[in-house]
């Protein structure tokens, strides 16, 4: 009986399971700043180790200082987590028969970026969904009327662009609806244009989507509306994931 290849909704699939394991890793590991993390601890060593200063302690500092120093370093290191997963993704490589990222690329299908960062660093920007990121916002100042503010845009050399929607801030939206047009720019370098509709009333995080889920939008240059109530705002940000 001959055998099936894998499919990329079950490579897609498995490795969405693996970035969970990757955040609880990242969580775990955290760093020098941050309380109850694997940094913070080796951190807290470091530090009682720099604080000798007794004359009879000056070898202990030289002895034992850098050695904790590099501690500190090796359990913030990112690196080391991606290494973990060398074994699974070799295995991937070898099961295919052909590059990961032009078998990806012809399906159209994603990453987490969690997966990217911490379980395959080969993986190309294009095939990689950005994390959840604030491209502009708009302040309504009357009936069709306001203030649009730039904010980031999607790290080309990471990811590959998303969908986007609209998430009301500040105040639930007044008594008349608000339709937006957002131009948008793609990884492409196309500019495109995404509409959508914040309902009256909608109340503080609501979120609108605009496009689908195929859109590679990594930035947006304006933003115009029709109706809408003074005080009104809302932002525009990248859909993290499918």
């Amino acid at each position: 009986m001959s055998q099936r290849q894998i499919t990329v909704t079950e490579y897609i699939t498995w490795t969405d399971l693996l970035a969970e394991a990757i955040q609880v890793l990242f969580a775990a590991r955290g760093d020098r700043e941050t309380p109850d993390t694997a940094a913070y601890h080796c951190a807290e060593v470091r530090n009682a180790i720099t604080a000798l200063a007794q004359p009879d302690e000056a070898d202990i500092t030289v002895d034992l200082l850098p050695a904790a120093i590099n501690l500190v370093t090796a359990a913030e290191r990112e690196s080391d987590i991606s290494g973990m997963f060398a074994g699974f993704n070799s295995a991937v490589t070898s099961h295919l028969g052909q590059d990961l990222n032009a078998w990806l690329a012809a399906d159209g299908t994603r990453v987490s970026h969690w997966w990217k960062r911490g379980g395959n660093v080969t993986i190309t920007p294009v095939n990689v969904f950005p994390p959840a990121t604030v491209l502009g916002s708009f302040a309504v100042t009357g009936d069709g009327a306001g203030t649009f503010t730039d904010s980031g845009a999607v790290d080309t050399t990471k990811y590959g662009g998303a969908q986007i929607q609209l998430e009301v801030t500040g105040n639930p939206i007044g008594a008349a609806a608000i339709e937006a047009t957002v131009t948008c720019l793609t990884a492409a370098g196309a500019t495109v244009s995404r509409v959508g509709t914040i309902l009256a009333e909608s109340i503080v995080g609501h979120t609108v989507d605009l496009g689908t889920s195929d859109d590679r939008i990594v930035d947006i240059t304006g933003i115009t509306i029709t109706g809408g109530t003074n005080n009104d705002a809302f932002r525009v940000q990248t859909m993290e994931d499918r």
